[in-house]
């Protein structure tokens, strides 16, 4: 079977569709940076889709967001249309997200009580209309037409609640005959969801093909799945929930808690510091009198007492029992810090990803990561413990002409802290203001930080550019975001100047397609702040692979770099002008980061290049 006949791929996704049926049929991983433009969509989902048919194996399209599940089932739906293929395939987002009843401020692990209570007490109709008796011939009819019609997850869910069924169980039902399951992130790497997630669909990690979309973001995204926090906020709330139910046990407990919380804190000459495993065991010990055991379980049949009160979604001593029992993990591989802040919290923080990967990968039949800024491919390899004689590691040129894109590199201008001055900003505003003068149409500049980021605007709104200027800000809603690229949408020449974020919601959220940038320009390096939880990112990878500066520092912050920069090139119709405006870019260090086709021009004077660009 071809679905993908060569006659029909553009320049570079004929190497990657190879190297993505060779990795599969050999049952390895292939770990791909694949610039915009390649259509490594289409490219991973035919390789996979062929194998899986004729070998009955399933494919897992993982995303990190939902919102990108669109182009995956867009994709599919082409390829049934063009070969006449017959396949099932299914949608599926976070259940929470689907859900007919008004949760959506509950965090994830709160929303899973939650559902799990409703389910065991026989309170969700939804679920008992499709999971209670056999499934109704409403329900079957719903789970037939799904399975003949692609459809979008946002279909399927307008489609079960008019019929009263829970959009998720529906979906496990179509799943279970699928040979494509779009899914989440989180479906597969936190481990208690993949066990029931997998169980249910009757699938097997061993005949399991993953396709990981926006690779770079999956080791951050682990690190967060396998964390865990607990605030004094949590602690007074559920006193009152103890209060109410007649917990005075647990009451006087919790309020220890909180005097353990500051005593903790005493003495602290910063804001945060580690604590030990035992160090926070033992004060509890020394100020309740139930039993650490006792404690967790009390806490966790509070909770559950909490969830049976009608339209009550939330219990904080649940929150409380899931903290405490992870707390008595392993120390390896996970930092444990006290912080002192506006709300005190204490956390128990993942530095591992392979804590969770590595069962997966040894596992799995085999893998497919890809991105546009996927380097090092090796800092990938190694974080996430793909064995190195089942990986196969290829960087992709852009397809896009070389002449349609300009990459300037500025030196003599950088946001390193220990050289930010109020000179070092007016130089970057006087920069920036000449630039895009010589930019026709609109452009968008990405800042390593929303308090650098107004520093600067301050000054480029007293310099004549003649653009109007348009800011991301901290705290926008998605609506915001959503209004501020309509304008951007529909300005005229001579544009407008979008000041935004690098790993902000406007310079990796958003596609902007149509050539609605003619320039980029990237302003310093997005560090983390060396707080404890980097330090100690830091200092894990440095004991693990002698590389702690560069896996837990420098290439993230290129990684973030990059993303911005790429806003800009989305099409091999457009054009623009790139420009890198710190000169640590030019370090060996980050250099190193940047793909092989980047080579950036060096200068001083990049209005020169930028108006001979663009003529």
């Amino acid at each position: 079977m071809d679905l993908f006949p060569f006659e029909q791929v553009r320049e570079g996704q004929r190497e990657f569709l190879e190297d993505a049926r060779n990795a599969i049929r050999e049952r390895s991983h292939l770990v791909a940076h694949a610039p915009t433009g390649i259509g490594k969509t289409a490219a991973a989902l035919s390789a996979a889709l062929e194998y899986a048919i004729e070998n009955n194996k399933t494919v897992f399209f993982l995303t990190p967001k939902h919102t990108q599940h669109t182009i995956v089932v867009d994709t599919l739906k082409m390829i049934k249309r063009r070969y006449g293929i017959e396949f099932v395939m299914v949608d599926i987002i976070g259940k929470q997200w689907t859900c007919p009843h008004n949760v959506r401020d509950l965090d994830s692990r709160e929303f899973n009580e939650f559902c799990r209570t409703m389910k065991k007490d026989e309170r969700c109709k939804y679920y008992n209309n499709v999971r209670k008796r056999k499934l109704s011939k409403n329900a079957k009819s719903i789970i037939e037409r799904i399975k003949k019609d692609t459809m979008h997850n946002e279909e399927i869910s307008r489609l079960c609640s008019d019929n009263m069924l829970c959009p998720y169980e529906i979906c496990v039902e179509v799943g279970k005959d699928s040979t494509v399951v779009v899914c989440d992130y989180f479906h597969m790497f936190s481990p208690p969801v993949r066990k029931a997630f997998m169980s249910k669909l009757n699938k097997t990690l061993n005949n399991a093909v993953l396709i990981i979309d926006e690779a770079h973001n999956l080791p951050d995204r682990i690190r967060k799945l396998l964390s865990h926090k607990l605030t004094e906020y949590s602690l007074k709330k559920a006193t009152k929930e103890a209060n109410f139910f007649g917990y005075e046990h647990l009451s006087d407990a919790f309020r220890e808690m909180v005097k353990v919380f500051k005593n903790l804190g005493k003495g602290m000459q910063e804001e945060e510091r580690l604590v030990k495993r035992e160090e926070f065991m033992d004060s509890l010990r020394d100020n309740i009198d139930l039993d650490y055991g006792d404690l967790v379980e009390t806490s966790r049949e509070l909770g559950e007492e909490v969830l049976k009160i009608p339209n009550r979604h939330r219990s904080y001593s649940k929150t409380i029992s899931r903290f405490l029992e992870k707390w008595r993990g392993e120390d390896m591989g996970y930092a444990r810090i006290l912080k002192r802040e506006e709300i005190t919290s204490l956390t128990y923080t993942c530095l591992d990803p392979s804590l969770s990967s590595t069962e997966i990968f040894k596992e799995v039949h085999s893998s497919i990561f890809m991105s546009g800024t996927l380097v090092p491919l090796s800092m990938y390899a190694d974080v996430l413990d793909l064995q190195h004689g089942r990986t196969i590691m290829r960087e992709y040129s852009s397809p896009f002409p070389k002449e349609n894109r300009l990459t300037l590199l500025v030196p003599g201008v950088t946001t390193k802290y220990s050289k930010r001055s109020e000179f070092m900003y007016r130089k970057y505003a006087n920069l920036i203001a000449s630039i895009i003068r010589f930019i026709p149409g609109n452009a968008a500049v990405f800042f390593p930080s929303y308090r650098i980021l107004e520093t600067i605007r301050s000054g480029l709104s007293t310099l004549g550019h003649g653009k109007k200027i348009l800011a991301e800000r901290q705290d926008m809603k998605k609506e915001d975001r959503t209004q501020l690229y309509n304008q951007l949408v529909s300005s005229r020449k001579p544009g407008v100047l979008l000041l935004g974020v690098q790993a902000g919601s406007m310079s990796e959220g958003v596609d902007y397609a149509n050539n609605i940038l003619d320039g980029v320009i990237v302003v310093g390096l997005p560090l983390e702040i060396p707080n404890l939880e980097v330090k100690s990112l830091i200092e894990y990878y440095d004991f693990k692979f002698e590389r702690g500066w560069d896996y837990g520092y420098i290439y993230p912050a290129m990684n973030r770099a990059l993303q911005a920069a790429g806003r800009c090139i989305r099409s091999e119709t457009d054009k623009g002008v790139i420009v890198l405006m710190d000169e640590r870019f030019n370090w060996k260090n980050y250099s190193k980061c940047l793909p092989h086709d980047f080579e950036p021009t060096i200068t001083e004077m990049p209005e020169k290049y930028i108006k001979r660009f663009f003529g």
